[in-house]
């Protein structure tokens, strides 16, 4: 089973990354590459400057800018992870949670793509 897992934190940072903290979500996401179950991650762009919502309803296509402050969601990061189970995904997030602190996981399982992309 494939996992989209979207964080979020709580607020805006207040100062630079703790480097040992920083060290800590280095060697986690270097042991779930060398595993195999991490296949992508990075960070997400800041609402105010990086998002928009494109919604289609009644064959009219609006545009919408995230809302000023916290507004969509705030900062975060995503994985895409494989993962045995719907439980196994939900220790996954709480691990991220117990990691990272205060903020928010969500969990939304995917498909693979079919047919797969062409490697030549």
């Amino acid at each position: 089973m494939r996992f989209l897992q979207i964080v979020m934190s709580k607020g805006a940072r207040s100062g630079p990354p703790d480097p040992n903290h920083l060290a800590k979500v280095k060697k986690k996401f270097d042991d779930d590459i060398a595993s195999g179950k991490l296949v992508a991650s990075g960070a997400l762009g800041k609402r105010a400057t990086a998002a928009a919502r494109v919604a289609s309803k009644g064959g009219e296509i609006t545009v919408e800018d995230p809302p000023a402050g916290d507004g969509w969601l705030a900062a975060g990061g995503y994985a895409l992870f494989d993962a045995s189970s719907k439980e196994e995904a939900i220790a996954r997030a709480k691990a991220t949670l117990e990691m990272m602190g205060d903020g928010i996981v969500e969990l939304i399982q995917v498909t693979e793509m079919y047919p797969p992309p062409r490697t030549e």
